[in-house]
């Protein structure tokens, strides 16, 4: 079967490419990569060279994860796609973990840093080396062969149990759809909501309304819902995803599994925990600092939460609901806060329709970065509703960018991520190579033909996603591993996602975007505000949530063969945010996929990149959230130099002042 070509100036076919011709690409790409690690190691044992050692070995890097990185929209096209995929996926990750146990590699590495060569570098080069002296570190280079041996086959076992845990939960969220066969039973619900779910059940073959296991679904029913059993009923499938009676298929034995295989491999290489290595691959670095955030934020947050918990017993008790559960909670909040009075989040919706709100985008990227986002009608995608981008920059093509935000058949319900295949970079010869990176977000389709709509939190996920997009394509590095955010760890890269959805919370900007679907009108800037004020008050219990998770991936990563169960743990974690008292059945942890797709102890990501987003974001609001100047130092301070520099160095450059918690404490009524 024949290969295609596929790089960053090759767009992948997508439309007309075969599950057989993809393996046999990922096949070949596999090959290379191997043999080409091989020829470097044997061309460079008398003199190592930036040009024909890092350039070299970096070019491979980039190719292979180009090569597996471009396929993953192909998963959910059939069993057959996924398979392809699923069966590569193994063999790709063995390639970088083996090239970072190649003993052979590392002395060519350290051979370099230390010649006379090495010492000349220019300041990117030199960090380019030492970051990759550090990644054998991490990686296992210097254990001898049997702790290599051992450490393989712990993260065969890590592989297994992530595997495991999606497996569990991707069948748990199938089983658990609810079919409503009675429409009384939808009330508070908008009419574009009941007709998304009229649309579902027709796809399925179904009488009625379906009503799918998903976030965005979830906080519609429990916000919108009078039905107190349709809450309860979407709650208990919702709090229950990954969890079963059968222990084979319940997730809270796996996750127990899998910290205790974590902490195995971090003792392996020389950590006292398993926080302790994941530490050494964050923006943060210093876990101290973390905790004391953490703590001061629980200080906080704590009594606010228990406070407004006894609030809302007693508004509940002057609604008839003297016992008040949690899936009462946040229709409570809604009619508590008097939202039918002005505008409501579901009468917002109508006013961001996918098309505007992705113009808003582009002029956003426009205005402040001079990005320009030609669209490419003719670009060979995946599924209709994905939209192409040739991304441009002082009239020079720099690269691409794909938008998949639209949910459609054979796409996982909650995709929300951006993937990365290609990195900027200038290889050996000089010749540049673009950036290319895909957004996927889960807006539900349009109905009756109208386009996507998009409530706050769908605008929320798509700033977010398009914020690591922008931090991708703005990188002004020379090679692959410099031009890669992930590596600022997850506390470091989701702080551009972050600072995006700061425009979300802003009522004059929103305003300005805000179109109506039908007739083009545009809504005041007082009545969203209003309706912001409304949902910030309520956000707190959001900021809980995530501080009750963050604390819970700590210390089930941090002791994990303390004798404490799962349960305990959970229990404990959600008293410390004061949460409301949990149901009996409630079972989080076991769909907490975060905790198998890379956030492992470092789930406190997304309130420490919080943190920072507001603290830069106090910029715009000072100069103006569309101000070129702001928009330029940020991208000179933070995304032109990639992973070149730590971040905290680039934000304090930005703010010119030490990082301050102020903004993001005032936000959130902590301050």
């Amino acid at each position: 079967m024949s290969i295609v070509e596929i790089g960053p100036d090759q767009l992948l076919d997508y439309t007309n490419i075969t599950p057989e011709q993809a393996h046999a690409t990922i096949e070949r790409a596999v090959s290379d990569y191997q043999h080409g690690i091989e020829r470097v190691i044997v061309h460079q044992q008398s003199l190592p060279t930036w040009d024909d050692l890092v350039l070299a070995v970096d070019a491979l890097d980039a190719r292979l994860q180009g090569v597996i990185f471009s396929f993953i929209p192909l998963m959910g096209r059939s069993e057959q796609w996924r398979a392809v995929i699923q069966t590569w996926r193994g063999p790709v990750d063995a390639c970088f973990k083996g090239k970072l146990r190649n003993v052979s590699l590392l002395r060519l590495y350290q051979d370099l840093a230390d010649s006379d060569i090495g010492r000349q570098l220019g300041q990117h080069k030199k960090t380019t080396l030492r970051l990759i002296l550090e990644e054998y570190r991490l990686g296992g280079a210097l254990l001898d062969d049997a702790g290599k041996l051992l450490l393989e086959s712990y993260e065969k076992r890590i592989r297994e149990l992530e595997g495991q845990f999606f497996a569990n939960l991707g069948f748990s969220v199938e089983a658990a759809v609810i079919v409503v066969d009675d429409e009384q039973r939808l009330a508070g619900l908008s009419a574009q909501t009941c007709a998304e779910f009229r649309d579902k059940a027709i796809a399925a073959s179904l009488p009625g309304w379906l009503i799918p296991c998903d976030q965005g679904t979830y906080e519609t029913v429990m916000a919108h819902a009078q039905v107190r059993s349709l809450r309860e009923q979407v709650y208990r499938a919702y709090m229950t995803r990954g969890a079963s009676d059968d222990p084979t298929a319940d997730n809270g034995p796996v996750m127990q599994a899998l910290a205790q295989v974590r902490e195995d491999q971090a003792q392996l290489l020389g950590f006292d925990n398993y926080p302790q290595m994941s530490m050494q691959r964050k923006s943060s670095r210093i876990m101290e600092r973390v905790l004391a955030f953490l703590d001061d934020l629980q200080v906080r947050i704590q009594p606010r939460m228990l406070a407004a918990n006894d609030r809302l017993r007693a508004f509940a008790a002057t609604q008839g609901l003297d016992d008040p559960q949690p899936w009462d909670l946040e229709y409570l909040r809604r009619v508590q806060r008097g939202e039918a009075a002005g505008l409501s989040e579901q009468r917002m919706r109508e006013f961001f329709a996918l098309g505007k709100v992705i113009d808003a985008l582009s002029e956003l990227a426009r205005t402040l970065f001079g990005l320009h986002l030609q669209a490419l009608p003719q670009a060979s995608v995946w599924h209709p509703s994905v939209i192409t981008f040739e991304v441009q920059r002082d009239h020079a093509s720099i690269g691409f960018l794909y938008l998949d935000v639209v949910q459609h058949e054979g796409k996982t319900p909650d995709m929300v991520m951006t993937v990365s295949p290609w990195n900027r970079r200038t290889d050996a010869e000089g010749i540049f190579q673009r950036a290319v990176s895909i957004i996927f977000s889960d807006v539900p389709p349009g109905v009756d033909g109208q386009q996507p709509l998009l409530d706050h939190l769908a605008l929320k996920k798509l700033f977010h996603e398009f914020g690591h997009a922008l931090q991708h394509l703005l990188a002004q590095t020379g090679n692959h591993l410099l031009s890669d955010a992930r590596r600022l760890g997850s506390d470091g890269v989701e702080v551009a996602g972050k600072l995006l959805e700061c425009w979300v919370w802003n009522a004059d900007y929103l305003a300005s975007i805000s179109s109506h679907y039908l007739d083009g009108g545009s809504l005041q800037a007082e009545e969203i505000a209003d309706l912001l004020e409304h949902m910030q008050a309520s956000d707190g219990s959001r900021c809980a949530t995530l501080l009750s998770h963050a604390l819970l991936d700590l210390d089930i990563h941090h002791t994990p063969r303390d004798g404490r169960s799962v349960e305990q743990r959970v229990l404990h974690s959600h008293a410390q945010a004061g949460l409301w008292p949990m149901a009996g059945f409630e079972k989080p942890l076991q769909g907490f996929d975060y905790l198998a797709s890379g956030y492992d102890a470092g789930y406190y990501a997304y309130l420490w990149a919080e943190l920072h987003a507001w603290d830069l974001f106090t910029r715009f609001e000072a100069a103006g959230l569309l101000d070129p100047a702001t928009g330029r130092a940020l991208f000179e301070q933070i995304f032109a130099p990639g992973v070149s520099r730590p971040l905290l160095e680039g934000i304090e450059a930005f703010l010119e002042r030490p990082v301050s918690a102020e903004r993001f404490m005032r936000f959130h009524g902590l301050d």
